[in-house]
């Protein structure tokens, strides 16, 4: 079976063949170009079987994530339950460390961290300031469709793509 890209090179070369063609040879060519036609019509279809399954090999993925990610999430939490449990009752105990073989447990102390309450009262000098300047795309794009022209910006076309429905 052809390729798709060689008929495509196929259909190019006889497209140009028509425009310098006599009139006996511009209907061979027109028949020629119809079968062509419909062999790649049906390389088109089976290309296009193989991406809708792979639309499904990507729904069963997305599914699969989902259900890891939640199990991640429940394992996650059951780590964090069973080290809060131990540490509670390490500090009850008044234990700070706790070795064997394999590995050493080790009560720390927590870091020391900045708790807020009155943000307003807090002095400008130990303020942030953060300010975020960027181009209004959906505005750039409604004043050079409207033909005027906008410095530093331009319209472009993406790549084309392939919908099937």
């Amino acid at each position: 079976m052809t390729a798709l890209y060689e008929i495509t090179g196929q259909l190019k070369e006889l497209a140009l063949l028509q425009e310098t063609a006599d009139e006996d040879m511009a209907v061979a060519i027109r028949d020629t170009l119809q079968g062509i036609e419909a062999e790649f019509n049906d390389k088109a279809l089976a290309v296009s079987h193989v991406i809708l399954n792979f639309d499904a090999d990507v729904a069963a993925l997305d599914k699969e994530i989902d259900r890891l990610q939640e199990r991640k999430r429940l394992v996650t939490n059951r780590q964090r339950e069973i080290k809060e449990y131990l540490r509670e009752n390490m500090e009850a105990a008044g234990m700070t460390k706790i070795s064997c073989p394999l590995f050493t447990i080790t009560l720390a102390k927590g870091r020391e961290s900045v708790v807020v309450d009155d943000e307003n009262s807090i002095p400008d000098e130990l303020m942030k300031v953060r300010t975020e300047i960027s181009p209004d795309k959906t505005a750039i794009s409604a004043k050079i469709k409207a033909g005027e022209e906008v410095p530093g910006a331009r319209l472009e076309r993406g790549q084309s793509s392939i919908r099937i429905k």
